[in-house]
């Protein structure tokens, strides 16, 4: 509280030297005024300045996209921090999809108050079919929250997708990041050039080469991807030791069929440990229980 009247005393001052200066109370000494108040309100929490974050064109898609400030108050009584909006304003081929659209922790978790938006509205993916904004909502001063991937569809429709984190495992986070949008995309109905640009960007060149050309598809048509990733589990196979490999291996296992929990869907992954590619997948088989 002493904080609080210290630099609203000082505010004060401040204001009225300006005021003397100019000669008056002009409107651009109002906008003065009210600009300096905001931020000794914002003291009893962060407060996010508006920035743009993306403002870029990827294929089809015209993005721009900006983080500010918003009205909750997410924390502690003896500590808190103001929580933030991501406002979209996005095109594909020139017809809007969303024109200043705020996008706030609520749409993110189901709840306002207790998780903040740490980051959001980066790109993290885009194709033919969907857009992907990456997004990060935690308990304040915590790790304890979700990475999340914000699908977003040509007519508007979205999707959110939680993306799993093993902290410490190397690797890992190629295997998870590759299936979020491998399974997502075959969900939008990805189109074989799609999930081609997919595979370059996650795999070796010679294993995406092997996959383009495959007529066999890594995960069967037959499956529910939604449902598939929902129930996706991604385990190490190396251990933990703490020390570099030339490779790391991982396995996948999902749910294809949400009316049927008896089947399961087992992939397995190998990961260069240099370049942090996907080398080798092994699919096809299947454990019913």
């Amino acid at each position: 509280m002493k904080n609080l009247v210290g630099i609203t005393f000082l505010t004060i001052i401040v204001s009225s030297l300006i005021i003397a200066c100019n000669g008056g109370n002009k409107s651009g000494d109002i906008t003065q005024m009210q600009t300096t108040e905001d931020s000794v309100t914002g003291n009893i929490a962060d407060v996010i300045k508006s920035r743009i974050i993306e403002d870029t064109v990827i294929g089809h898609w015209t993005i721009k996209a900006s983080k500010d400030s918003n009205d909750v108050i997410v924390g502690r009584h003896d500590w808190a921090v103001r929580d933030s909006s991501v406002f979209l304003t996005l095109s594909y081929d020139r017809n809007i999809v969303y024109s200043d659209k705020e996008i706030r922790t609520k749409d993110l978790v189901g709840n306002a108050g207790e998780y903040m938006m740490q980051w959001g509205g980066d790109v993290f993916g885009a194709s033919d079919s969907a857009l992907y904004l990456s997004f990060g909502c935690f308990l304040p001063d915590t790790d304890d929250g979700w990475n999340m991937l914000y699908q977003i569809l040509p007519d508007g429709t979205s999707n959110i997708i939680v993306i799993d984190v093993y902290m410490g495992i190397d690797g890992f986070d190629a295997v998870a990041d590759f299936m979020a949008l491998y399974l997502n995309e075959r969900a939008v109905g990805a189109s074989l050039a799609g999930l081609k640009r997919l595979y370059e960007q996650y795999c070796t060149k010679e294993l995406a080469e092997e996959l383009s050309s495959s007529d066999f598809p890594i995960v069967t048509d037959d499956a529910d991807f939604r449902h598939a990733y929902k129930t996706i589990q991604i385990e190490p196979q190396d251990g933990f030791t703490g020390l570099p490999l030339e490779k790391y291996s991982f396995e996948v296992k999902f749910k294809p069929n949400p009316n049927d929990d008896n089947v399961t869907d087992i992939l397995y992954m190998e990961i260069d440990g240099s370049t942090n590619k996907i080398v080798k997948i092994n699919s096809g088989e299947r454990e019913m229980i």
